[in-house]
């Protein structure tokens, strides 16, 4: 099951992360913090200890990984109603999966294969422009009162970017129209903070590395077995609704199995 197969990477990481190369991952970072040691929250000097144990280390695992569930899982969702009614990037995806091979006994090859491909990055980055799923999780509080660019900003203001404005800005995203959909518009280097889909920052989503990957293998996957064709009510289900995440009520769509 899941959860041994996680015990299993915890144990092997264990006999290797004393190693001078260890890798600098999430699980990593949740292993070096584990201790039971007393800690000074200097933000207002009240005593705390970190609690996270060697034996806490799954079940926060898990958690990262059902936690991203329902944003990966809306993001996918938005990547088969594109590819249902805009045939022609489908199809550029599927000669660009085609052209590589894929062992599916290998995960690790998969993983540097998937990577490798970059029209499907392109695709992937301009759903999440157009369809920014969690604006809300980059609301912050102002733990002090600070001036920036000239206007002052209260301690305890609630600040939120806009982040549709910012994605749809064409002195951001232009020449091309930002209203349309153009993967090929990431082949610029852009503005550091044109794209926020899992916010900026040193507090930007730490998962978002495995959610794109995530993303890209599901897709991949999917396009080497069909195609996807647009339902007869793709567009009455396509009705955005902003709840813990931003989601459509319905994605119409019909699954074809390719021959090839």
């Amino acid at each position: 099951c899941l959860l041994n197969r996680v015990q299993d990477v915890v144990d092997l990481r264990r006999k290797t992360s004393k190693d001078l190369n260890k890798r600098v991952d999430l699980l990593q970072l949740m292993m070096d913090a584990s201790t039971n040691d007393k800690v000074i929250d200097y933000a207002d000097d009240r005593l705390m200890s970190k609690v996270l144990r060697s034996d806490e280390l799954l079940p926060n695992i898990l958690l990262f990984m059902i936690a991203g569930y329902e944003t990966t899982s809306t993001a996918l969702a938005y990547s088969t109603y594109v590819l249902a009614t805009r045939l022609e990037i489908q199809d550029k995806l599927i000669e660009e999966i085609n052209h590589h091979n894929w062992n599916n006994n290998n995960v690790e090859e998969d993983y540097e294969t998937a990577n490798n491909l970059s029209y499907l990055d392109f695709f992937i980055r301009e759903v999440l422009r157009m369809y920014p799923i969690t604006v809300k999780a980059m609301t912050r509080e102002c733990n002090a009162t600070t001036s920036v660019c000239g206007h002052k900003i209260e301690k305890g203001s609630i600040i939120q970017p806009d982040v549709f404005s910012i994605h749809y800005n064409p002195d951001l995203w232009g020449p091309e129209d930002p209203n349309l959909f153009i993967p090929e518009r990431h082949e610029i280097k852009r503005h550091p903070v044109a794209w926020m889909p899992f916010g900026v920052g040193p507090r930007n989503c730490i998962g978002m590395r495995f959610a794109l990957m995530e993303l890209k293998i599901c897709l991949i996957q999917l396009l080497r077995q069909y195609r996807i064709l647009p339902g007869d009510k793709i567009e009455e289900g396509f009705q955005r609704q902003e709840r813990i995440v931003i989601q459509p009520d319905a994605i119409f769509i019909k699954l074809e199995k390719r021959s090839s």
